[in-house]
Protein backbone atom coordinates (compact mmCIF):
# COMPACT_ATOMS: atom_id res chain seq x y z
CA UNK A 1 0.00 0.00 0.00
CA UNK A 2 1.01 3.59 -0.55
CA UNK A 3 1.79 5.34 2.70
CA UNK A 4 -0.74 8.13 3.13
CA UNK A 5 -1.05 10.62 5.94
CA UNK A 6 -3.75 13.14 6.69
CA UNK A 7 -2.91 16.69 5.73
CA UNK A 8 -3.02 18.94 8.77
CA UNK A 9 -6.32 20.76 8.54
CA UNK A 10 -4.62 24.14 9.00
CA UNK A 11 -1.81 23.44 6.54
CA UNK A 12 -1.77 25.33 3.23
CA UNK A 13 -1.97 23.66 -0.19
CA UNK A 14 1.11 23.70 -2.41
CA UNK A 15 3.09 26.73 -1.34
CA UNK A 16 4.41 29.06 -4.07
CA UNK A 17 7.53 29.59 -1.93
CA UNK A 18 8.48 25.95 -2.60
CA UNK A 19 8.97 26.67 -6.29
CA UNK A 20 11.42 28.78 -8.32
CA UNK A 21 10.63 32.48 -8.71
CA UNK A 22 10.55 31.88 -12.46
CA UNK A 23 9.81 28.69 -14.44
CA UNK A 24 12.90 26.47 -14.74
CA UNK A 25 13.42 23.35 -16.83
CA UNK A 26 16.75 21.96 -15.66
CA UNK A 27 19.06 20.24 -18.14
CA UNK A 28 18.42 16.52 -18.46
CA UNK A 29 22.03 15.80 -17.56
CA UNK A 30 21.61 17.43 -14.14
CA UNK A 31 20.34 15.42 -11.19
CA UNK A 32 16.68 16.07 -10.47
CA UNK A 33 15.75 17.05 -6.92
CA UNK A 34 12.20 16.49 -5.69
CA UNK A 35 10.40 16.55 -2.36
CA UNK A 36 7.78 14.07 -1.21
CA UNK A 37 4.66 15.94 -0.13
CA UNK A 38 1.54 15.11 1.87
CA UNK A 39 -0.51 12.99 1.75
CA UNK A 40 2.28 10.61 0.70
CA UNK A 41 4.96 9.35 3.04
CA UNK A 42 8.18 7.40 2.64
CA UNK A 43 7.94 3.64 3.06
CA UNK A 44 7.71 0.34 1.19
CA UNK A 45 5.24 1.80 -1.34
CA UNK A 46 7.31 4.88 -2.18
CA UNK A 47 8.30 3.62 -5.65
CA UNK A 48 4.65 3.80 -6.76
CA UNK A 49 4.07 7.44 -5.80
CA UNK A 50 3.30 9.50 -8.94
CA UNK A 51 5.94 12.00 -10.04
CA UNK A 52 3.12 14.51 -10.46
CA UNK A 53 2.57 14.36 -6.69
CA UNK A 54 6.10 15.55 -5.91
CA UNK A 55 7.33 19.09 -5.37
CA UNK A 56 10.11 20.17 -7.75
CA UNK A 57 11.78 23.17 -6.07
CA UNK A 58 14.49 23.40 -8.75
CA UNK A 59 12.26 22.56 -11.70
CA UNK A 60 11.34 19.26 -13.34
CA UNK A 61 13.55 18.00 -16.19
CA UNK A 62 12.07 16.99 -19.52
CA UNK A 63 13.23 13.40 -19.06
CA UNK A 64 10.82 13.10 -16.12
CA UNK A 65 7.89 14.95 -17.69
CA UNK A 66 4.55 13.23 -18.15
CA UNK A 67 3.27 10.17 -16.34
CA UNK A 68 5.64 8.25 -14.15
CA UNK A 69 6.38 7.24 -10.59
CA UNK A 70 9.22 7.55 -8.10
CA UNK A 71 10.58 4.30 -9.56
CA UNK A 72 11.47 6.30 -12.69
CA UNK A 73 13.88 8.53 -10.79
CA UNK A 74 17.44 7.51 -11.66
CA UNK A 75 20.33 6.79 -9.26
CA UNK A 76 21.69 10.30 -9.94
CA UNK A 77 18.40 11.88 -8.83
CA UNK A 78 17.43 12.92 -5.32
CA UNK A 79 14.27 12.77 -3.25
CA UNK A 80 13.78 14.47 0.11
CA UNK A 81 11.33 12.85 2.53
CA UNK A 82 10.07 13.67 6.00
CA UNK A 83 10.95 11.05 8.58
CA UNK A 84 8.19 8.75 9.80
CA UNK A 85 8.10 5.17 11.09
CA UNK A 86 7.74 3.65 7.62
CA UNK A 87 10.70 5.71 6.33
CA UNK A 88 13.00 3.38 8.27
CA UNK A 89 11.75 0.32 6.35
CA UNK A 90 13.11 -1.00 3.03
CA UNK A 91 11.81 0.86 -0.03
CA UNK A 92 12.05 -1.58 -2.95
CA UNK A 93 12.15 -0.11 -6.44
CA UNK A 94 13.48 3.28 -5.35
CA UNK A 95 16.74 4.07 -7.16
CA UNK A 96 17.05 7.76 -6.32
CA UNK A 97 19.18 8.88 -3.42
CA UNK A 98 17.11 9.78 -0.38
CA UNK A 99 17.64 12.61 2.10
CA UNK A 100 15.81 12.78 5.42
CA UNK A 101 13.97 15.80 6.80
CA UNK A 102 13.95 15.50 10.60
CA UNK A 103 12.67 19.00 11.15
CA UNK A 104 10.14 18.73 13.96
CA UNK A 105 11.20 19.35 17.57
CA UNK A 106 12.71 16.46 19.49
CA UNK A 107 9.48 15.95 21.41
CA UNK A 108 7.95 14.97 18.05
CA UNK A 109 10.86 13.53 16.04
CA UNK A 110 13.06 12.26 18.89
CA UNK A 111 12.32 8.60 18.06
CA UNK A 112 13.43 9.11 14.46
CA UNK A 113 16.48 11.13 15.48
CA UNK A 114 17.73 8.26 17.61
CA UNK A 115 17.26 5.78 14.76
CA UNK A 116 19.03 8.11 12.31
CA UNK A 117 22.11 8.05 14.54
CA UNK A 118 22.54 4.41 13.48
CA UNK A 119 21.06 4.42 9.96
CA UNK A 120 22.67 7.59 8.60
CA UNK A 121 24.58 5.63 5.96
CA UNK A 122 21.32 4.97 4.14
CA UNK A 123 20.70 8.68 3.58
CA UNK A 124 22.46 11.11 1.27
CA UNK A 125 21.93 13.98 3.71
CA UNK A 126 20.01 14.40 6.97
CA UNK A 127 18.43 17.82 7.51
CA UNK A 128 17.66 18.79 11.09
CA UNK A 129 17.96 21.60 13.63
CA UNK A 130 18.82 19.13 16.40
CA UNK A 131 22.34 19.61 17.72
CA UNK A 132 22.61 16.13 19.23
CA UNK A 133 21.75 14.50 15.93
CA UNK A 134 24.06 16.82 13.97
CA UNK A 135 26.91 15.89 16.31
CA UNK A 136 26.20 12.17 15.82
CA UNK A 137 26.18 11.88 12.02
CA UNK A 138 28.72 12.98 9.39
CA UNK A 139 26.11 13.80 6.74
CA UNK A 140 23.89 16.06 8.83
CA UNK A 141 23.02 19.61 7.72
CA UNK A 142 21.48 22.24 9.94
CA UNK A 143 17.99 23.10 8.74
CA UNK A 144 15.12 24.48 10.83
CA UNK A 145 11.64 23.47 9.75
CA UNK A 146 10.82 27.03 8.80
CA UNK A 147 8.40 27.96 6.06
CA UNK A 148 5.39 30.21 5.63
CA UNK A 149 1.77 29.15 5.88
CA UNK A 150 0.80 32.51 4.40
CA UNK A 151 1.51 31.83 0.71
CA UNK A 152 -0.34 35.00 -0.30
CA UNK A 153 1.98 37.26 1.71
CA UNK A 154 2.85 39.43 -1.30
CA UNK A 155 -0.80 40.42 -1.85
CA UNK A 156 -1.90 41.04 1.74
CA UNK A 157 -3.32 44.28 3.08
CA UNK A 158 -1.02 44.85 6.07
CA UNK A 159 -2.82 47.89 7.43
CA UNK A 160 -2.77 47.49 11.21
CA UNK A 161 -6.27 47.89 12.63
CA UNK A 162 -6.11 45.49 15.61
CA UNK A 163 -3.80 45.31 18.63
CA UNK A 164 -2.84 41.68 19.36
CA UNK A 165 -3.76 38.10 18.53
CA UNK A 166 -3.05 34.63 19.87
CA UNK A 167 -3.59 31.63 17.59
CA UNK A 168 -3.92 28.19 19.19
CA UNK A 169 -5.16 24.73 18.36
CA UNK A 170 -6.94 22.65 20.99
CA UNK A 171 -3.82 20.55 21.63
CA UNK A 172 -2.28 20.39 25.11
CA UNK A 173 0.36 17.69 24.52
CA UNK A 174 3.55 19.73 24.78
CA UNK A 175 4.85 22.57 26.90
CA UNK A 176 4.16 25.18 24.24
CA UNK A 177 0.60 23.95 23.68
CA UNK A 178 -0.17 24.35 27.37
CA UNK A 179 1.53 27.74 27.61
CA UNK A 180 -0.64 29.10 24.78
CA UNK A 181 -3.79 28.23 26.68
CA UNK A 182 -2.41 29.64 29.93
CA UNK A 183 -1.70 32.96 28.20
CA UNK A 184 -5.12 32.91 26.54
CA UNK A 185 -6.80 32.42 29.92
CA UNK A 186 -4.69 35.23 31.38
CA UNK A 187 -5.58 37.64 28.58
CA UNK A 188 -9.27 36.83 28.94
CA UNK A 189 -9.21 37.19 32.75
CA UNK A 190 -7.35 40.51 32.54
CA UNK A 191 -9.62 41.87 29.83
CA UNK A 192 -6.64 42.57 27.56
CA UNK A 193 -7.04 43.55 23.92
CA UNK A 194 -5.94 40.16 22.60
CA UNK A 195 -8.09 38.31 20.05
CA UNK A 196 -8.06 34.56 20.77
CA UNK A 197 -8.12 32.68 17.48
CA UNK A 198 -7.59 29.23 15.99
CA UNK A 199 -9.34 25.89 16.45
CA UNK A 200 -9.40 26.25 20.24
CA UNK A 201 -11.17 29.62 20.15
CA UNK A 202 -12.39 31.12 16.88
CA UNK A 203 -11.44 29.20 13.71
CA UNK A 204 -9.83 31.19 10.91
CA UNK A 205 -10.43 31.05 7.19
CA UNK A 206 -6.70 31.62 6.66
CA UNK A 207 -3.61 32.10 8.79
CA UNK A 208 -3.23 35.64 7.46
CA UNK A 209 -6.58 36.59 8.96
CA UNK A 210 -5.08 36.13 12.42
CA UNK A 211 -1.89 38.09 11.70
CA UNK A 212 -2.11 40.69 8.93
CA UNK A 213 -4.40 43.21 10.72
CA UNK A 214 -2.53 42.93 14.03
CA UNK A 215 0.38 44.92 15.42
CA UNK A 216 1.39 42.09 17.75
CA UNK A 217 0.81 38.35 18.01
CA UNK A 218 1.74 35.89 20.74
CA UNK A 219 3.96 33.30 19.01
CA UNK A 220 4.68 30.22 21.12
CA UNK A 221 6.52 27.24 19.63
CA UNK A 222 5.38 23.74 20.61
CA UNK A 223 8.61 23.35 22.56
CA UNK A 224 11.74 25.31 23.40
CA UNK A 225 14.75 23.78 21.64
CA UNK A 226 17.96 25.39 20.36
CA UNK A 227 17.83 26.02 16.63
CA UNK A 228 14.15 25.15 16.27
CA UNK A 229 11.76 27.75 14.95
CA UNK A 230 8.76 27.21 12.73
CA UNK A 231 6.14 28.79 10.50
CA UNK A 232 4.61 30.34 13.61
CA UNK A 233 7.45 32.87 13.76
CA UNK A 234 7.98 33.21 10.00
CA UNK A 235 4.30 33.95 9.37
CA UNK A 236 4.35 36.82 11.86
CA UNK A 237 7.37 38.34 10.13
CA UNK A 238 5.80 37.92 6.67
CA UNK A 239 2.64 39.70 7.89
CA UNK A 240 4.75 42.49 9.46
CA UNK A 241 3.31 41.59 12.85
CA UNK A 242 5.61 41.85 15.87
CA UNK A 243 5.95 38.38 17.43
CA UNK A 244 5.80 38.19 21.22
CA UNK A 245 7.99 35.12 21.03
CA UNK A 246 8.65 32.09 23.23
CA UNK A 247 10.62 29.21 21.75
CA UNK A 248 14.20 28.72 20.59
CA UNK A 249 16.53 29.95 23.36
CA UNK A 250 19.05 30.96 20.69
CA UNK A 251 16.57 32.79 18.46
CA UNK A 252 18.66 35.97 18.65
CA UNK A 253 21.36 34.13 16.66
CA UNK A 254 18.92 33.86 13.76
CA UNK A 255 16.93 37.10 13.86
CA UNK A 256 17.40 40.63 15.14
CA UNK A 257 15.83 40.70 18.62
CA UNK A 258 15.02 44.39 18.09
CA UNK A 259 12.39 43.24 15.57
CA UNK A 260 10.50 41.05 18.01
CA UNK A 261 9.67 40.74 21.70
CA UNK A 262 11.70 37.79 22.99
CA UNK A 263 10.26 36.16 26.12
CA UNK A 264 11.88 33.42 28.17
CA UNK A 265 8.86 32.58 30.32
CA UNK A 266 5.12 32.88 30.59
CA UNK A 267 5.56 35.71 33.06
CA UNK A 268 7.53 37.70 30.48
CA UNK A 269 4.75 37.17 27.93
CA UNK A 270 2.19 38.40 30.44
CA UNK A 271 4.29 41.46 31.23
CA UNK A 272 4.66 42.28 27.53
CA UNK A 273 0.94 42.02 26.88
CA UNK A 274 0.24 44.44 29.71
CA UNK A 275 2.46 47.24 28.41
CA UNK A 276 2.88 47.06 24.62
CA UNK A 277 1.05 49.72 22.63
CA UNK A 278 0.93 51.25 19.14
CA UNK A 279 4.00 53.41 19.78
CA UNK A 280 6.01 50.27 20.57
CA UNK A 281 4.97 48.81 17.23
CA UNK A 282 6.24 51.86 15.35
CA UNK A 283 9.52 51.73 17.28
CA UNK A 284 10.03 48.03 16.52
CA UNK A 285 8.83 48.15 12.89
CA UNK A 286 12.17 48.92 11.13
CA UNK A 287 13.87 45.88 12.68
CA UNK A 288 10.72 43.84 12.06
CA UNK A 289 10.92 44.62 8.34
CA UNK A 290 14.60 43.65 8.34
CA UNK A 291 13.66 40.27 9.83
CA UNK A 292 11.05 39.85 7.09
CA UNK A 293 13.68 40.51 4.44
CA UNK A 294 15.95 37.98 6.10
CA UNK A 295 13.21 35.35 5.86
CA UNK A 296 13.00 35.96 2.12
CA UNK A 297 16.75 36.19 1.53
CA UNK A 298 17.63 33.05 3.52
CA UNK A 299 14.61 31.07 2.25
CA UNK A 300 13.11 30.66 5.71
CA UNK A 301 9.81 30.87 3.82
CA UNK A 302 10.43 27.33 2.50
CA UNK A 303 12.61 24.73 4.19
CA UNK A 304 11.82 22.38 1.29
CA UNK A 305 13.26 24.71 -1.33
CA UNK A 306 16.25 25.55 0.85
CA UNK A 307 17.04 21.87 1.48
CA UNK A 308 16.61 21.00 -2.21
CA UNK A 309 19.11 23.67 -3.19
CA UNK A 310 21.59 22.32 -0.66
CA UNK A 311 21.19 18.75 -1.94
CA UNK A 312 21.91 19.89 -5.50
CA UNK A 313 25.01 21.78 -4.39
CA UNK A 314 26.27 18.85 -2.29
CA UNK A 315 25.70 16.43 -5.17
CA UNK A 316 27.21 18.53 -7.97
CA UNK A 317 29.61 20.96 -6.34
CA UNK A 318 27.84 23.74 -8.26
CA UNK A 319 25.48 26.51 -7.15
CA UNK A 320 21.82 25.55 -7.36
CA UNK A 321 19.82 27.16 -10.18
Amino acid sequence: MLGLRKRRRDAPPFNPADFPDRPITPPDEDPAVAVLYQPYRAGPGLARVPLDALIWPLGRPERLAGAGTVADLEPRDHLLVRVCKSAHLPMPGVRARLSALAIEPRVVHGYHMEILRWTWRGWFRIFTHDRRLLASVPNGIYQPGAMTWVPEWRELDLTKTRHASLIASAKRDHEGHRLRHEIAEFARAEGLDVDLLGWAYRPLESKAEGLAPYRFSVVIENSSEPGYFSEKLIDAFMCETVPIYWGAPDITEHFDPAGMVVCRSGDEIRAALRVLDASDYERIRPALLANKERCIRELHISYRRKAARRVFEEATGRPAP
